[in-house]
């Protein structure tokens, strides 16, 4: 594995086509980590690797001196595609995973529909499998009792598409699976388009766990077959020092340079009682990170202060970024301002959140003030 492997890998994620996210990667490696931690660690699996984009990373979370089994139909078997699901490409996938990893004889490659497969066929000590190959119904209930039957206890198993309603056949086979095998996998978390499961460990718990290492990691509580699990909507790779990280170990990253500089376009705001006004704010990005775009990612919103400067009230609506803004791009945003309900002169103050984990203000960022009164 190469020593640069994660910075590497984020930045060759333009030139290889597929729908994998690096945040799954990380998700992935973090919870890999735990079970590490634990003297988990075997074989991994993927079934479906279309290029390899994500088999890069499955193949990071073997074990040391274990195999990677690569199973996909490719182009020779296309008429076994029943739920159209993705297109593999034998030497773009033998090409791309040859660019990682200098050794590529631990890859076991299967070209194969994954419903002609038995555990026979591949052993019982998989501490990593990552179903993303038919998303129909038979075959992702095949292929959950198939990786259930190979995993280690404590082994983990990811699916793709559990709630893309294009393939709600994986939802079905899912559930199908759950209700004939009774908690023989347990959901842990959700996020970037997979749902974690992990077959029963003997003594511990994965979510505590990752409470206690990854503390800083912004995350929801969402249940999925009766079971509370970790629901992940901000991307993870913000948090992490890619550059000191390796796929065993991730390595806390500082949001300690969050800088920006807002320019409202007037500095005076007039409105009724409980009016919405909107204020346009040049945003310029002073930080090198990335404001990333979506809902509860970072957003540009305002505390609203007395004339005299007392805080009122500190969380009002956000705009949320669209497109992301890259450190020293500017872009005009359209704050909305909701007017107080009492007539009167008070203070709007401008601010960047980043949902779940700090406003700007709190690590020293100037903020920009406008009159607002209201009449």
């Amino acid at each position: 594995m190469r020593e640069d492997f994660l910075q590497a890998y984020s930045e060759f994620f333009t030139s290889i086509e597929g729908a994998f996210q690096f945040d799954a990667a990380l998700l992935f490696m973090a919870y890999n980590q735990l079970i590490n931690s634990q003297g988990i660690s075997g074989d991994a699996l993927e079934i479906g690797v279309r290029q390899g984009l994500s088999s890069i990373a499955v193949a990071a979370l073997r074990g040391t001196g274990r195999r990677c089994f690569a199973v996909d139909l490719f182009a020779d078997l296309q008429s076994e595609n029943i739920s159209r699901s993705g297109v593999g490409d034998k030497a773009a996938f033998i090409g791309n995973m040859s660019a990682f990893y200098e050794n590529t004889d631990f890859v076991h490659i299967i070209s194969s529909n994954s419903l002609a497969l038995k555990p026979s066929d591949l052993g019982s000590e998989f501490s990593f499998c990552h179903i993303d190959g038919g998303h129909s119904d038979p075959e992702t209930y095949h292929d959950l009792e198939l990786c259930y039957q190979i995993l280690m206890p404590g082994g983990l198993l990811a699916v793709d598409d559990y709630f893309n309603p294009s393939f709600p056949g994986v939802c079905e086979g899912a559930v199908r699976f759950m209700l004939e095998y009774p908690g023989a996998l347990t959901p842990v978390a959700i996020g970037f388009n997979k749902v974690l499961l992990c077959k029963p460990p003997p003594s511990f718990s994965l979510n505590a766990m990752f409470a206690n290492i990854f503390s800083y990691i912004p995350r929801d509580i969402a249940t999925l077959w009766g079971i509370p699990v970790n629901l992940f909507w901000s991307r993870l790779q913000y948090f992490f020092d890619l550059s000191r990280s390796t796929p065993g170990c991730l390595v806390r990253g500082s949001n300690t340079n969050l800088r920006a500089v807002y320019e409202p376009q007037t500095c005076d705001l007039r409105a009724k009682a409980n009016e919405v006004v909107q204020l346009p704010v040049k945003v310029t990005n002073n930080s090198t990170t990335p404001f990333q775009c979506g809902e509860h990612t970072f957003g540009l919103s305002y505390h609203l202060l007395s004339e005299h400067g007392v805080r009122l009230k500190r969380d009002n609506a956000r705009h949320f970024f669209k497109e992301q803004l890259k450190p020293g791009e500017k872009r005009i945003v359209e704050l909305s301002i909701l007017a107080p309900e009492e007539t009167g002169n008070y203070l709007v103050e401008i601010d960047i959140v980043w949902e779940g984990v700090t406003w700007f203000k709190d690590k020293g960022n100037p903020t920009s003030i406008v009159n607002l009164a209201v009449f």
